[in-house]
Formats: C-alpha cells, sequence, structure tokens
C-alpha cells in the first residue's frame, strides 16, 4: 500500500511522453518527468515521495522534502493569508498549509513571510497540512549537541506563547522560556530573536531574557521618556511608578 507522506519504492510499470507510471502492485500513480531527477526505464524500481497535489490526487516527486509525516523540520513561512494559514516551503512544488485554527488567537501574533517553524506534516484523506509541534515533543525529534550556560546567547524562534510569555526553540533543539516581563513589544510566532540565557532547569530546558540589564537600557528608556515630555508639553499620564 502506497504511503503518504513517506518514501516509497515504487515500480516503473510504463513509460509515456510527460510522465512515468508507478506501481505498487495495488494501485498506480503519476511521476512527473518534472519531478523525476534522472531518466527511468519501465521495470526498475525507484524512491519516490508521495504526496497530493493542487487538485488532490496522489502525485509522486523523486525530491527529498524538508519533512515527512515521521519527521519534522524547521520550515520558512513564503505566504501568510488572513482567511487560510500561512503557508510553508517544505522543498515540494507545492508550498504546505499550516491553518489559521492552529495559529495564535492574536492576528499580530501570526508569523509573516520569512519566519520560521517547526512542524510536521499531518495527511488527511485529501490533503496534506503543516502542525506545530508540541513544546516538549521538540525535544523527541531535536536533541541539542552541547548544553547550554548561563548568560550564553543563541538564536531561537518563538514557538508557542503562554499567559505569562513565550516559548522559544533553536535549531539545534535548545528549548527556552521567557517571561513576559523579560521582553517588550510584540513578538510573533516564528521570529527569531536573540536570547539570553539566565536559567537552567533539570530537564535541560531554559528560562531567558530579550532584554538588557536594566543598568543597560536606563539611558535608552529615559531617551524615550525625554523626547515624549517634549512632544505632550512636559506633561505625562503615566508616574514614575
Amino acid at each position: 500500500m502506497i504511503k503518504m507522506g513517506q518514501l516509497n519504492t515504487l515500480d516503473v510499470l510504463r513509460v509515456s511522453d510527460i510522465a512515468y507510471v508507478l506501481t505498487d502492485e495495488i494501485e498506480e500513480i503519476f511521476l512527473h518527468k518534472k519531478q523525476a531527477t534522472r531518466e527511468l526505464e519501465e521495470g526498475e524500481k525507484v524512491d519516490v515521495f508521495v504526496y497530493f497535489d493542487n487538485l488532490k490526487r496522489k502525485t509522486a516527486t523523486m525530491a527529498i522534502p524538508k519533512l515527512d509525516v515521521n519527521t519534522p523540520a524547521f520550515c520558512e513561512v513564503v505566504d501568510v493569508k488572513p482567511n487560510l494559514g500561512a503557508f510553508l516551503d517544505v522543498g515540494l512544488i507545492k508550498d504546505l498549509l499550516m491553518s489559521r485554527d492552529d495559529m495564535p488567537m492574536l492576528r499580530a501574533q501570526w508569523p509573516q513571510k520569512g519566519d520560521k517553524l517547526f512542524i510536521r506534516m499531518k495527511v488527511s484523506r485529501n490533503q496534506m497540512t503543516a502542525k506545530v509541534i508540541p513544546r516538549f515533543e521538540t525535544m523527541l525529534f531535536l536533541k541539542p549537541e552541547r548544553e547550554l550556560e548561563i548568560g550564553d546567547k543563541i538564536d531561537a524562534y518563538v514557538i508557542y506563547f503562554t499567559e505569562e510569555g513565550m516559548v522559544l526553540l533553536s535549531e539545534e533543539g535548545h528549548n527556552v522560556f521567557v517571561y513576559a516581563k523579560h521582553y517588550r513589544g510584540q513578538y510573533r510566532m516564528g521570529q527569531c530573536a536573540e536570547v539570553k540565557i539566565i536559567n537552567i532547569r533539570p530537564d535541560l530546558t531554559y528560562k531567558g531574557t530579550l532584554t538588557e540589564q536594566k543598568e543597560l537600557v536606563m539611558g535608552t528608556d529615559a531617551e524615550l521618556i525625554l523626547e515624549y515630555l517634549n512632544k505632550h508639553d512636559g506633561e505625562m499620564e503615566i508616574t514614575d511608578k
């Protein structure tokens, strides 16, 4: 039986002008010649990835995608449609959709083009979609080669929001929680940020910060306050508290 969203070893049954007809001796699917990396001959076996095309038909490609139904990966957002969700480049001719139902409630927290999400592929009846990996499941797939130390700074991607803050994940697999008091402004899912490690937990997850020490930002804060006062005749509704 042909397995969707996975590599399959199939037989070349026939060769036409535009495609190869492949079979597992139960069903037949097409491998368009544009999706073949070399010429094939009748009777030979070939490894192909099987997915649904735009018409929801089973189709094959010799291109190996970045992920499959068993193996997640970081994939780049290539487009965002408010009524649908985010489309991700997974290494196939067809981008993979992550539904708006799997997005944060706040539209400002949705990913933008160029952001990266750690996703797995999910196969339903006649389509394939992207699903975000839950926070603690990421550790089943990504195992960092090195442990971080307090004070280390790494690049990581926002993967999850909570009432208390947000979770970031590095491409190596470091899992970092940042409390809301340790970052400023609005972040979005898939956004890359440089996070500084401030605490290490026994399970080798981390706590981090996205702000500098208060002593380092006091000057910047003072300039912002002064600029506001200059624009509002020296008055501000907010007190020093």
